[in-house]
């Protein structure tokens, strides 16, 4: 099998020479203890000859095809969309690739199957079946294993990219799925890769004296000091009439985050025209009680973190809302983070005056 796999992979380089390039860049490796055919992740093609057996070498050519469109498009590298399970993700990534190429032989779920329209991105697809098959976390078989090597990797997206940059004959990969694979190079204004530049930049520090470690100059004749960082970063949850309970999730599953960015604590405010509540969390909360749900203005949060002198200020909006009245002397630094891109578009003009601005990747 790894030979009849090898020998079409080869085929590529004059045929398909930007799925030849990826292939090459994973190690085709046997793997006969998934439910899928083939799978990738890791810089591994993995592939169960035991299911791939008796398949006809045209379906076969078209199985690894997939494979080589879904890492071109670089679904196992990247961040998996925020609160969706294995079964959605799978299928959503099966979809976006049948929407987007012509498979002759190899059958794939497509949006009809799931009742929706066509022409969405892998993240619309992934919120929309997960919310028609939720993962209850015992999912088995071909869809878990799928995306089971599936994690954020820098170096192989930056790979990938290289390989997609350098293409100049994209072979049977039709022109509209050509530029979406393009697209994809171009930075990305998703919060997660703004989220840990932001954390380097408000990291804050304070020196205590201990006789633990002696002094540089004088020895254990003079006390010494380490540096303990203190970073305090408030996060302003939007919870004005404007925001969906769906998009309130995902603004929480925000705020669970920051603890993954090395945040030991993190205080929060819900806001709509003022603050309606406070607190502080130490680890990602399970149940948030929502109190507001009025109008938005975002100066009572921008003074609730002058007034306590907050190192970093995190708000997640839809930016529906006139610009903010900035204190004199604020110096707390503030990232936007906008409900999707509609709103992006719409605001980040304003809002780079006062910060960094990103979006959620959301329908």
């Amino acid at each position: 099998m790894r030979e009849l796999l090898n020998s079409i992979i080869e085929k590529w380089f004059v045929l398909e020479p930007p799925m030849f390039a990826v292939a090459c860049a994973h190690e085709l490796t046997e793997n006969v203890h998934m439910d899928c055919p083939v799978r990738s992740g890791k810089h591994r093609i993995e592939y169960n000859p035991d299911v791939l057996s008796g398949i006809p070498r045209q379906q076969l050519e078209e199985v690894l095809k997939a494979e080589a469109i879904r890492i071109l498009l670089k679904h196992p590298y990247e961040r998996k969309p925020d609160l969706c399970g294995p079964r959605a993700i799978s299928a959503a990534s099966n979809v976006t690739l049948s929407d987007n190429y012509t498979f002759q032989f190899h059958t794939l779920e497509r949006p009809g199957d799931f009742g929706l329209e066509s022409g969405h991105s892998y993240e619309w697809y992934s919120y929309k079946i997960e919310d028609l098959i939720p993962d209850d976390g015992d999912s088995e078989g071909p869809s878990r294993d799928l995306c089971e090597l599936w994690e954020e990797d820098d170096l192989a997206a930056d790979s990938i990219n290289e390989a997609i940059v350098n293409a100049r004959d994209w072979g049977t990969i039709p022109l509209r799925l050509a530029e979406t694979i393009i697209a994809s190079t171009k930075a990305r204004i998703d919060w997660r890769s703004v989220f840990s530049g932001f954390r380097a930049s408000i990291l804050s520090s304070k020196r205590d004296l201990t006789r633990m470690r002696p002094s540089r100059r004088f020895g254990f004749e003079q006390m010494g000091s380490r540096r303990r960082f203190i970073t305090r970063l408030l996060v302003a949850v939007d919870v004005s009439g404007s925001i969906s309970v769906k998009t309130l999730s995902h603004f929480y599953g925000v705020v669970g985050s920051a603890f993954k960015y090395g945040f030991e604590a993190v205080d929060v405010v819900q806001f709509d025209s003022c603050i309606s509540k406070a607190y502080s969390l130490k680890r990602a909360a399970a149940h948030i009680e929502i109190v507001g749900r009025g109008g938005t203005s975002f100066d009572d949060p921008i003074q609730y973190a002058f007034d306590k002198n907050y190192d970093g200020l995190l708000i997640l909006t839809d930016g529906d809302a006139p610009e903010p009245r900035i204190p004199e002397g604020f110096k707390t630094k503030i990232m936007w983070v906008c409900e999707n891109r509609e709103c992006y578009d719409r605001h980040h003009d304003w809002m780079e005056k006062y910060g960094r601005v990103c979006t959620m990747i959301l329908p």
